[in-house]
């Protein structure tokens, strides 16, 4: 899914967080906050709000919004996940459409929660831990275009451990273009491939685009030890015939995304730069955020969506360590 928004976008004043830093600052703050999460199959969907309601209880200041996913609604941790939120007295909202139609639900959560908190401040938090990327991506955009300059965006994303098994594959036909545009004619294309520990996939991408002046980044440290020494086996000859790399710590977003940016602003003086983000959701995150930001022809940012003529099963991944995220605000 292409980018919902046709407005200008502003990433005011991005700060990186911790989740801890959050909430200890949040027991006394008089705030207005709505927490917007999913319910999933995965283990960690729920971890964020879990720590998060045994802080911050359900009230006339702190207003949740779950989000449910339509399929898999009986595979691994959803009927537990589903569960949890029953129990806290908490509606799952299960919109029949995964694209369009969750955003606009989430877009009127937040239209109604600012409508109601007169003057006073609202906080937005988007856990996008197990989000796909049609929601996450697009959410920074559709929400900057109804929040006011008083209120505050966060997103928020729990680190996961995955295990090792195949995804499917990609194809010309599964590459689209996200955000940004091409110039015409550009003499040089670089192209900035985000690496994850999906080899198969990678190399797929890699195959497609076949670039003539490629830049990789991955994220180190990772969430296990083990995950850094994985890209780089995984994606030897990738790397190997790299032009530049360089490693991001995902933890960090206000730097991440910097990173992001600086590097597509050096290569930006030769040609046209073409991000094809993979691997954690905060470096898809921010790459797809960037095209956006810089306003430039010649700065595209493109995903590459799953084989949907292939059978893939759900696969859980645990929570592996405290969540982060960034703020940032709206111009006036």
């Amino acid at each position: 899914m292409k980018r919902t928004s046709n407005k200008s976008f502003f990433l005011g004043h991005i700060t990186s967080w911790k989740h801890q830093e959050w909430l200890d600052q949040s027991v006394s703050s008089n705030t207005i906050r709505l927490m917007i999460g999913v319910s999933g199959y995965e283990s960690r969907s729920s971890d964020w709000m879990k720590k998060t309601l045994q802080i911050l209880t359900p009230g006339s200041r702190n207003t949740y919004c779950i989000i449910g996913f339509n399929d898999y609604r009986q595979a691994l941790n959803r009927p537990h996940n589903d569960k949890f939120y029953n129990e806290k007295k908490l509606s799952v909202v299960v919109p029949e459409d995964k694209g369009a139609e969750v955003l606009d639900v989430v877009k009127e959560v937040v239209i109604d929660c600012i409508g109601n908190s007169g003057d006073t401040p609202v906080e937005v938090h988007v856990d996008y831990s197990s989000m796909p990327r049609s929601w996450y991506c697009n959410l920074p955009f559709v929400l900057s275009e109804v929040v006011r300059a008083c209120d505050k965006l966060f997103f928020w994303y729990t680190p996961g451990s995955y295990p090792e098994t195949e995804y499917p594959t990609a194809g010309v036909e599964d590459f689209s273009v996200f955000s940004g545009r091409p110039s015409l004619n550009p003499e040089v294309r670089t192209h900035c491939l985000g690496l994850g520990f999906d080899r198969i996939r990678s190399h797929a991408i890699w195959s497609v685009l076949d670039p003539a002046n490629l830049v990789c980044f991955f994220a180190s440290p990772g969430t296990r030890p083990d995950y850094v020494e994985r890209v780089e086996r995984d994606n030897e000859d990738i790397l190997s015939g790299a032009n530049h790399v360089f490693s991001i710590d995902m933890r960090d977003f206000a730097y991440a995304y910097s990173r992001i940016a600086g590097v597509v602003r050096e290569f930006h003086r030769l040609g046209d730069v073409i991000l094809v983000p993979d691997g954690p959701k905060p470096l898809i995150l921010a790459s797809s955020l960037v095209p956006v930001v810089f306003g430039h022809p010649g700065i595209v940012c493109f995903h590459v969506s799953r084989r949907q003529n292939q059978q893939s099963e759900p696969v859980n991944v645990n929570p592996f360590g405290p969540a982060y995220g960034f703020s940032f605000c709206v111009p006036e």
